[in-house]
């Protein structure tokens, strides 16, 4: 089946379309909770680059950049760096999803002074991560036009009320302010999605999901998606990192001296079993709730308290589960027999990164970035 790929790229701010560029050399991620990655080419000789508009529709820092693959969004981001090199006579462009965008916006009640705050009590973390997001669309020039919650699967409350003050003089980035959220006990997944709407432009939602996105399977679910070697995986990698695995935790919180908050958490399961004790600290010096913080350490030690397994897998994209019908955030099943595994290995995994390269000159590649950690 033939595979048709398109790159619009649009006005960040009011998401006119400026350009459609013939761009080769493609390869763009997706990641869980983050922000992937987008890089590509443009060989300009012999291209009308005044008629196709190639300066000024693909100014960094003020560009959008959307994939269209057979006339769907599957791939949205801000255009950051571009660079041209005489001698091949070439555009190299590199993108990041939208997430990217609110790593550079900081979390401000607008007031000018260090003294303002935003401050919520008792609301749901999932109103939290949107407020936040509303918050910083707000500001002047800062809209970029997102809406809220436009996929059908995603939730728009969890249940899970918290209490959170955001200090002017922070200065808190609004993407790491809805990551720490995402990050405590009974956290959840977030993320920007692109799409067609109903006029046929390109357009963004944000989107959060509890207490995850994509479909909950276990071992014994039929309808799993299942990738086997040998059928729909061509090839992979299998890695153990036990320089990953951590029992015992210190989050650190807001204060200084003995006056600092501290919260520790750790697996007793682990140490019990005879584990050696393997210590990490993380720094949270915005947070001055007790409650939060011990959270976001449970959190931790509940996603890295054993050695994470990372399995990248190729899967062609024609071959069922075909590509479109899984995402990030899914869980999936995957079946091995071969040198590695002369006994069989089966097991369910959650894809957290996926990476496409549509292949001008080959062709298309899917590579799934794969974990049995939490996350």
């Amino acid at each position: 089946m033939a595979t048709s790929y398109r790159y619009l790229l649009a006005d960040l701010v009011t998401n006119q379309v400026l350009a459609e560029l013939p761009l080769t050399g493609v390869n763009f991620g997706q990641q869980l909770n983050a922000a992937g990655t987008m890089t590509a080419h443009l060989l300009v000789s012999g291209v009308n680059t005044a008629g196709l508009n190639v300066l000024n529709g693909s100014i960094p820092g003020r560009t959008a950049i959307y994939v269209d693959r057979n006339g769907i969004l599957v791939w949205g981001g801000v255009l950051w760096q571009r660079e041209y090199g005489s001698t091949d006579q070439s555009i190299k462009l590199t993108a990041r999803e939208f997430l990217s965008y609110f790593e550079r916006r900081r979390i401000t009640t607008g007031s000018g002074t260090a003294y303002g705050a935003l401050a919520y009590t008792g609301i749901d973390q999932l109103q939290i991560a949107q407020s936040l997001i509303s918050n910083a669309q707000s500001a002047p020039s800062g809209n970029i036009g997102l809406l809220y919650n436009q996929d059908p699967l995603s939730t728009s409350t969890s249940g899970i009320t918290l209490s959170r003050v955001y200090y002017n003089y922070e200065v808190k980035t609004v993407f790491n302010a809805v990551s720490d959220l995402s990050k405590q006990t009974n956290g959840f997944d977030f993320e920007i999605s692109v799409y067609y709407d109903g006029g046929g432009n390109p357009a963004k939602s944000f989107n959060t999901y509890y207490p995850r996105a994509g479909v909950m399977y276990s071992a014994t679910n039929s309808n799993a998606p299942v990738f086997e070697l040998g059928g729909n995986i061509s090839e992979y990698t299998y890695l153990e990192d036990g320089s990953k695995a951590v029992n015992q935790i210190y989050a650190l919180g807001a204060g200084s001296n003995e006056g600092k908050l501290i919260s520790i958490a750790n697996s007793a399961s682990k140490l019990s079993s005879g584990w050696a004790l393997l210590e990490d600290q993380s720094n949270y010096s915005d947070i001055t709730d007790p409650t939060v913080l011990s959270g976001l350490a449970t959190g931790q030690i509940n996603a890295v308290s054993y050695p994470p397994i990372t399995l990248k897998v190729v899967a062609p994209p024609y071959v069922n589960p075909t590509f479109g019908t899984y995402e990030v955030g899914d869980e999936v099943r995957v079946r091995i027999t071969d040198a590695f595994f002369p006994s069989g290995y089966d097991a369910i995994f959650r894809i957290i990164g996926l990476s496409v390269a549509p292949g001008e000159d080959g062709p298309e590649r899917i590579t799934l970035t794969l974990t049995t950690g939490t996350y």
